[in-house]
């Protein structure tokens, strides 16, 4: 039997491996450019320095994707005009009951994190306007207790060089506001 007959039958399984042949014998793979303050910041709205105060993971609208809205309590607005001081992103991704969707390369932000996040508004995919983070996860620095702002959560295949990564605040919060 040829491929053409086997999936001209109606057979599940026949259209079940068709598709699975078609999408997982690709070479495709998520690639990522390094992203570097300069631009980060030049593509965003505004850049902010908060706490992730909690998240909450829904489906979409059209209930194809499971997305998380993350609500940040802003302390300080490097970047732009922040009317706010309580705001909320979404990216995609998360996890509903046992069911979960994770998106390479996409940010995640964890309740309780001190952030300074590169930010544009955009629509949600539940309902109204949302902030999005601008270059997924490298748009997303985690502030530790010594005062560090690390990256992490995502590969690169070229760019390396033009990551600020393990700075300290006040460098990084220098270097956002000398961009024009």
């Amino acid at each position: 039997m040829n491929l053409k007959n086997f999936c001209k039958k109606g057979s599940f399984i026949g259209i079940f491996t068709l598709f699975f042949l078609i999408v997982f014998s690709s070479n495709s793979s998520s690639i990522m450019l390094g992203l570097s303050t300069e631009k980060l910041t030049k593509n965003s709205d505004v850049v902010v320095e908060g706490e992730v105060e909690d998240t909450i993971s829904e489906w979409s609208k059209d209930g194809k994707t499971i997305i998380t809205s993350a609500n940040i309590v802003v302390s300080d607005v490097i970047k732009g005009v922040m009317p706010y001081y309580k705001i909320t992103v979404e990216y995609d991704g998360g996890l509903i009951g046992d069911l979960g969707m994770r998106v390479s390369d996409e940010v995640q932000l964890n309740k309780g994190e001190r952030v300074i996040i590169f930010l544009k508004e955009g629509k949600s995919k539940k309902d109204g306007t949302v902030f999005k983070i601008v270059g997924k996860s490298q748009g997303k620095y985690v502030i530790d207790n010594n005062g560090v702002a690390r990256k992490q959560g995502f590969s690169l295949v070229q760019g390396k060089e033009f990551i600020d990564n393990d700075i300290p605040v006040e460098e990084l919060v220098e270097k956002i506001r000398r961009v024009e």
